[in-house]
């Protein structure tokens, strides 16, 4: 069959209305998420709404994803209705795909559920450090259906909200750094503890990312060879791992200093 100029023009003014429809569905989500930046997440880091930094994200990043299934259900009704396909019984028969499906739409419906708590309760936020299961990493993305969990080996992790039943978020308020020196018998217990002071002092003047302390507990262990005395500190989270090593490496310093016995050299000592 010859293509007549008649249908070469509808077909053109088809195509053309399509392309516009998907031209004008991008230029709606690029503008909306301009907006969501500008009201949620603003270069001066405080937004319109008085949100923290990372429940701003969160919000910013979920209202975006909900738009941008909206906007492509329009578009994709609109774009059915430029070849002439009747959408008000696609909407209508909708509903009873959607209960014939209803057994097998649970687990979905489940992810929107529990995902729509996760925001409300604010269990964790983008750039929260957070163990669900046996999946570790920061949250890079909270979407309507899954949370984006990216791990220490950069593996991004897609978990689905109905999966997650239990979370620890490692960076709401502060953390603890723990530091356990061991002490030999012989070793002057008097200034073992003047040294303890001492480090305890240089490291919370130094460093920013200590919150309380440090500050020496006492002697918590008499073991076979050696004593315990426990140092703690609150830290800012994530950021205890950096404070005991410094503990550490302060503590060798000072005692290599005043010459104080390790347990394991006094124990090679005695056996000699």
């Amino acid at each position: 069959m010859l293509l007549t100029s008649e249908f070469l023009l509808v077909a053109g003014n088809t195509m053309v209305r399509i392309i516009a429809i998907l031209l004008g569905a991008t230029c709606i989500l690029k503008l909306f998420s301009l907006m969501v930046n500008k009201v949620f997440i603003p270069n001066i880091g405080i937004n319109a709404f008085h949100f923290d930094e990372r429940r701003a994200r969160t919000l910013g990043g979920l209202l975006q994803s909900m738009v941008r299934y909206v906007i492509y259900f329009i578009t994709i009704v609109m774009i059915l209705q430029e070849f002439k396909i009747d959408t008000t019984s696609i909407v209508a028969g909708a509903g009873i795909v959607g209960l014939a499906l209803g057994v097998g739409a649970q687990s979905l419906i489940r992810d929107f559920i529990t995902g729509f708590f996760i925001v409300l309760e604010n269990q964790f936020a983008v750039g929260d450090y957070i163990v669900s299961g046996d999946m570790a990493g920061t949250v890079e993305d909270i979407g309507l259906r899954v949370t984006k969990l990216r791990d220490g080996n950069g593996v991004l992790h897609i978990i689905p909200h109905g999966a997650i039943s239990r979370v620890s978020n490692y960076t709401r308020g502060h953390m603890q750094a723990v530091v356990n020196v061991p002490v030999a018998y012989k070793a002057d217990i008097s200034k073992v503890f003047s040294l303890l002071e001492q480090a305890c002092i240089a490291v919370g003047k130094d460093m920013v990312e200590v919150l309380e302390g440090p500050s020496v507990v006492g002697l918590v262990d008499l073991k076979s060879q050696e004593l315990i005395v426990r140092i703690v500190a609150k830290t800012v989270p994530l950021e205890q791992g950096k404070v005991e090593n410094a503990l550490r490496y302060k503590i060798k310093c000072l005692f290599d200093e005043s010459h104080i016995p390790h347990p394991m050299v006094q124990i090679v000592k005695d056996i000699q």
